[in-house]
């Protein structure tokens, strides 16, 4: 097969890649991430890039990029193959993440005879992860490290990487290494910024999705892209570090945290575990809204869940002008007047490149008290910031800019709207059933704990406003942070909490929404924005 000289630019990397890849391939070569949450099947629009000589474009081309832009050269990755030496301009987006480490601390009852050992809790999440290193003989956390998840390039949600180990025959090695080098580097960072011996690390804990935990084992993810879903691996797993190319002591202990179900997976057990949820007196939903939203119901410590396939609009893939939580991106806005351009922050405090998804869920929130948008969810007419086109219809104008080197405008469609809706009803369904499955409604419901990046970060007001949580005060909703990684934290120190994470991942009842008779109705009760 002939090779072709692509070149990326601002970097400079250079790759020969053979004629049949595409940009995208090529780019995976060299390690460069360029956004596709759709896993490269052109359906996104997000992965457009620059190209010189740019070729003719493609359908999806001229369905997912601006004419002006398509006329600059601009093409989608995914779908333009480096037939010809090539020089591929990225666009200038940050990718300086803004990535949730800390959460709401659990009390451990630590292992004794462990002085002089450190160890290290990670929370492995599909978009990032999260490392700690701690003295396991006092619990103090010595030092933190983050990073973007590098298995990103075969695409930024779990499904589009679960296709990809289905589609090639090396797939999971390859998503397993690129994962276990991530992990090496940030271990190796946190030991030199703590200044002890890796040969002093004498435990790792990983909590992780159920497919993260999967390949990260190298274990078949097949199973999960399949209905019913099922993992192959339900307990914990305990074995050398090494055994994975895990580099950091010769005996280093691996511990993963087991599994509840396909799309439940240890992460929500730690969750579950650092909230004490199996033993509270009261009445708690814990939520973790991402792209498959986990909810957790603890009815005075008897725990039901399930997972609510809330898709990607939340992280941005699914939106127009959307992005992930990172330099440029809009994370709150504010319609003071119907008729003025809205109020925005912006992460980094630099011109806005789109918005994320706190961002996403105020827009709505503001346009439906702003009176621009029903309760059905339709963009109204009559406001000077509500424009049409005839490929994207009724859009609502965020954000205008009139200096020629910014994005010109940031806009929220009728689709974007609908995409919300779709997911808040996820959402929604889920916390209905799971309260229906104990016999119990929303006034019984003494607190909402929201999880992770998204729940740190959103606006709980907002979110009340469309829907997207139970109609509880305010002051029930509390956020949490990072509860997967404290629980990591009480894995790595103590087997007592090994065991009770055990319990609770054999113990929580798993209710499969997709198979439960009342979920399509409900789903379709929960999309209007009320």
């Amino acid at each position: 097969m002939p090779k072709r000289l692509v070149v990326f630019e601002p970097s400079g990397l250079r790759v020969a890649a053979d004629a049949s890849f595409t940009i995208l391939d090529a780019a995976r070569e060299v390690g460069l991430h360029i956004t596709n949450e759709c896993g490269g099947r052109g359906t996104c629009g997000k992965c457009h890039v620059f190209v010189e000589p740019a070729g003719r474009p493609t359908r999806q081309d001229i369905e997912k990029i601006p004419v002006t832009e398509l006329g600059k050269g601009a093409r989608l990755a995914c779908r333009h193959k480096t037939s010809r030496a090539i020089r591929v301009i990225l666009p200038q987006r940050a990718e300086e993440a803004k990535i949730l480490t800390e959460g709401v601390a659990g009390h451990w009852e630590l292992d004794s005879s462990l002085n002089g050992q450190f160890g290290i809790a990670i929370d492995l999440g599909t978009t990032t992860i999260a490392a700690f290193l701690l003295d396991l003989s006092d619990g103090v956390q010595l030092a933190r490290a983050a990073s973007l998840n590098p298995q990103n390039v075969f695409g930024d949600d779990i499904m589009s990487r679960i296709t990809h180990v289905m589609r090639e025959e090396n797939g999971a090695k390859v998503l397993q290494r690129r994962v276990v080098n991530e992990l090496n580097q940030l271990a190796t960072q946190l030991i030199q910024a703590a200044g002890v011996d890796a040969a002093e690390v004498t435990r790792v804990a990983v909590v992780g999705n159920t497919a993260m935990g999967h390949l990260l084992l190298g274990t078949d993810v097949t199973s999960l892209g399949l209905s019913p879903y099922a993992p192959k691996i339900y307990n914990a797993v305990t074995q050398r570090a090494r055994s994975i190319d895990l580099h950091i002591g010769e005996s280093t202990e691996l511990y993963v945290a087991p599994n509840i179900a396909g799309f439940v997976g240890g992460d929500t057990v730690a969750f579950i575990l650092s909230q004490q949820l199996d033993s509270t007196d009261d009445v708690t939903i814990g939520i973790d809204i991402g792209t498959n939203g986990e909810i957790v119901l603890s009815n005075h410590g008897e725990l039901v869940c399930c997972s609510a396939a809330a898709g990607s609009a939340f992280e941005g893939a699914s939106i127009h002008h959307g992005m992930r939580g990172q330099t440029g991106a809009i994370e709150h806005v504010i319609i003071h007047d119907a008729n003025s351009q809205a109020e925005v922050t912006v992460i980094g405090d630099v011109a806005p490149q789109g918005l994320c998804g706190s961002a996403i869920v105020d827009v709505v929130a503001e346009m439906k008290q702003a009176g621009l948008i029903n309760t059905t969810g339709r963009i109204l007419e009559g406001s000077p910031m509500v424009e049409s086109n005839e490929k994207l219809g009724l859009f609502y104008r965020v954000w205008k800019s009139d200096e020629p080197k910014q994005r010109k405008r940031i806009i929220f469609t009728q689709k974007d709207v609908r995409q919300v809706q779709l997911a808040k009803a996820a959402i929604q369904a889920g916390t209905r059933l799971l309260l229906e499955e104990v016999g119990l409604g929303v006034p019984d419901i003494d607190r909402v704990l929201l999880a992770g990046a998204f729940g740190n970060y959103i606006s709980p007001k907002s979110a009340l406003t469309i829907g997207l949580l139970p109609r509880v005060d305010i002051s029930q909703i509390i956020p949490v942070g990072n509860a997967a990684g404290e629980g990591a934290k009480g894995l790595l120190l103590s087997l007592e909490s090994r065991a009770k994470a055990e319990r609770i991942a054999r113990d929580t009842r798993h209710v499969d929404l997709a198979a439960h008779e009342d979920f399509q109705s409900v789903f379709l009760d929960s999309i209007a924005l009320v």
